[in-house]
């Protein structure tokens, strides 16, 4: 993999702002990728370039692995696929993905954490798994522990290099009759529309909260939630099946929203997914957390009910009722 690391060019006597102002040039052509480190500085996502910081041209920073596919524990999956570890977008819920990634030694931390790596073998291994697991799969999910369309806040839009190899895997799996639902806080491609992807196949984003301040500080490198909102209406629009996961839901004492307006801008969607927020003290101190969570849910029900929406409130947030069954079956 062609990597340069622009401490050897300064060195070499080349000027350095010329060295930045060709990088950032091929990197909004998409011709290069620019592993900053760190990504955050000073509290703001950062767009120099610095000598540290390594470019890959024509290419993303990769790893194998020996398997790609396996059956999740979570609730409404199936199977899943992870053809990424780590994650960009950096969300300080904290995020649980992260946090058993630094456990299992995957990762050193958050910082590491933020510098994502694709399997590189992917295709090779979901080739090679395909014919033993089809009978068994009723879809795939991609994905529990990283975002298939992963977004880049310094140019402002999806990684071309986790997008195309997203891209390729729904291609394969829907062309061996496999069903593919997706979840992401990036932006989905119009593409996704071809003939070449199942129209069966169901796209969802992440949102829980509108709220600037809450965004810049708990998803501080994803996309917008506007943004993401407009991206799947997009995907809406052109007959696709949509849904929404609203989770972890944050409590009155970490943002003051009302979850409604959230939720009229989401009404387009197909289903819905709910649930609390876990792993912050901040929950914990908000008094009565338990019938707060009761009284979204309720407010979650009566709204899905009104727009004809499928509802999956998710095991261990207060319900005074729960629908049953997987919603994606």
């Amino acid at each position: 993999m062609p990597v340069i690391d622009l401490l050897a060019d300064v060195a070499s006597g080349v000027d350095p702002r010329l060295v930045e102002a060709s990088i950032r040039y091929l990197e909004r052509e998409g011709r290069v990728y620019v592993e900053r480190r760190p990504r955050i500085a000073e509290g703001r996502i950062r767009t120099d370039i610095r000598s540290r910081d390594v470019v890959y041209f024509d290419s993303f920073p990769t790893i194998r692995r020996k398997s790609l596919m396996y059956r999740t524990g979570v609730e409404y999956g199936d199977y899943t696929i992870n053809h990424l570890l780590g994650c960009a977008h950096g969300c300080r819920y904290p995020c649980y993905a992260m946090m058993m990634a630094r456990r299992y030694g995957r990762v050193a931390g958050y910082e590491d954490w933020l510098h994502p790596r694709l399997v590189g073998n992917a295709l090779e291994l979901l080739d090679r798994e395909l014919p033993r697991l089809r009978g068994k799969i009723r879809f795939v999910h991609l994905s529990f522990t990283t975002d298939p369309f992963m977004y880049d806040p310094v140019n402002h839009r999806v990684i071309p290099w986790v997008r195309d190899m997203t891209l390729a895997i729904i291609e394969r799996l829907n062309r061996a009759g496999v069903r593919v639902t997706t979840l992401t806080k990036g932006l989905y491609p119009p593409s996704l529309s071809d003939e070449r992807y199942a129209a069966d196949n169901e796209y969802g984003v992440s949102v829980v909260s509108l709220d600037k301040g809450f965004v810049d500080r708990y998803e501080p490198l994803s996309a917008p939630p506007q943004d993401r909102i407009s991206s799947l209406r997009r995907l809406s629009g052109l007959g696709l099946k949509t849904w929404v996961s609203i989770e972890p839901y944050p409590t009155p004492n970490i943002v003051q929203q009302r979850l409604t307006d959230l939720l009229e801008q989401v009404s387009f969607v197909d289903k819905i997914i709910f649930g609390r927020w876990n792993y912050n003290r901040l929950v914990r101190e908000y008094p009565n957390s338990s019938a707060f969570y009761s009284r979204c849910v309720e407010t979650v029900l009566e709204f899905s009910k009104s727009h004809g929406i499928l509802v999956h409130i998710k095991e261990g947030t207060p319900a005074p009722s729960r629908p049953g069954g997987c919603i994606f079956e």
